[in-house]
């Protein structure tokens, strides 16, 4: 039973983009169970695991940088989409509920520390970084359609006026 609960954590890590340790000790079910939902709408879910068979999974990875963090009732949080979402979340609620502290995370292969779990929480989410590039591309393509118009524009504005000298210019010549 233990070896399944190894191996599962062991595979979540494994497949996780980034993860936060956080001490939860005194935190209720509710305000827990609130936290849960919120990282599954972000893309993101938090596992508790015995600090002694989180060590373990983490050593089969090669993961004992985090042996530290590794004290005290602590909740692993997991970013499943991107880097950001579980780290965010994660982040917000630290900010509005005192008993839940970060500890730091892994994150790109190596540990990180609180200020480096702020800083990747106040990066945009991969869905705000591409509506922002949507945005640009947008912008660019109606300044581009609006440099061929005026462009098609301009030509057809000198080739009206330049039939229109010719028209001036005809009736001049039949008369003579």
């Amino acid at each position: 039973m233990k070896e399944k609960r190894v191996e599962r954590f062991q595979s979540e890590v494994a497949a996780t983009k980034a993860m936060v340790l956080a001490e939860y000790k005194g935190l209720t079910v509710g305000k827990m169970e609130e936290l849960r939902g919120k990282l599954k709408d972000a893309g993101g879910h938090i596992r508790i695991v015995k600090n002694t068979l989180a060590k373990i999974a983490l050593h089969n990875l090669g993961i004992e940088s985090l042996d530290d963090d590794l004290g005290g009732q602590i909740a692993f949080v997991f970013s499943d989409r991107d880097a950001v979402v579980g780290t965010k979340v994660a982040h917000e609620f630290a900010k509005r509920n005192e008993k839940f502290k970060l500890r730091g995370g892994y994150f790109d292969g190596r540990r990180i520390g609180i200020d480096e779990v702020r800083a990747l929480a106040a990066l945009p989410t991969r869905e705000e970084l591409q509506a922002r590039m949507v945005g640009v591309l947008a912008a660019l393509l109606g300044d581009f359609v609006g440099t061929l118009l005026a462009s098609v524009t301009d030509l057809v504005g000198t080739l009206q006026a330049r039939a229109a000298k010719l028209e001036e210019s005809e009736p001049a010549e039949a008369a003579a």
